[in-house]
């Protein structure tokens, strides 16, 4: 693998890093703090931004919705739209998203055949034409379905730290 690697992170390893109730948070939390000692460009997805968003908004939703205090819940609709901003500006500064056009749409259809979930397919047509190395996942059907491409947060870990061992 190159000095230089291009990583993306699929948006189920964004929402584990973000989000410290998921169980994916310590996984993720150290695959994003392993960069500091390997040359690398992470990048995420244009739409995962998106759905970061939104579903960072119906974490923290559920996080409280048992708590019926009227206090509480004031304080919660005005975090809950603020919270969702927060997580997309921390993304944005700390990786490159790629977009996703009108040549990526087409070429996630081609990828049906292998892998029927449209919005993954976007993920890896836009991963390929960004030329990323490795595409981070939870999703072991990504994985199955695209093992050239696709890895879990572990063994992106793994690959990492034979890196850091190869430059020592």
């Amino acid at each position: 693998m190159a000095q230089n690697i291009k990583l993306v992170c699929d948006t189920n390893v964004l929402l584990d890093y973000l989000l410290e109730t998921r169980e994916g948070h310590k996984k993720a939390e150290s695959l994003f703090n392993a960069f500091g000692g390997v040359k690398a460009t992470m990048m995420c997805v244009s739409l995962s931004l998106k759905d970061v968003d939104y579903l960072a908004k119906i974490a923290m939703k559920r996080k409280f919705r048992n708590d019926e205090s009227v206090l509480v819940w004031a304080t919660i609709t005005v975090l809950v739209s603020q919270f969702g901003w927060n997580c997309v500006e921390t993304l944005l500064r700390i990786m490159t998203v790629i977009a996703v056009d009108d040549q990526v749409c087409r070429k996630a259809l081609a990828l049906r055949p292998v892998h029927n979930d449209y919005e993954d397919d976007l993920i890896i047509a836009a991963s390929r034409q960004a030329n990323a190395d490795m595409v981070v996942t939870g999703d072991k059907d990504m994985i199955k379905h695209f093992p050239d491409l696709c890895v879990s947060v572990e063994d992106a870990l793994k690959q990492i730290d034979e890196m850091d061992q190869d430059r020592a």
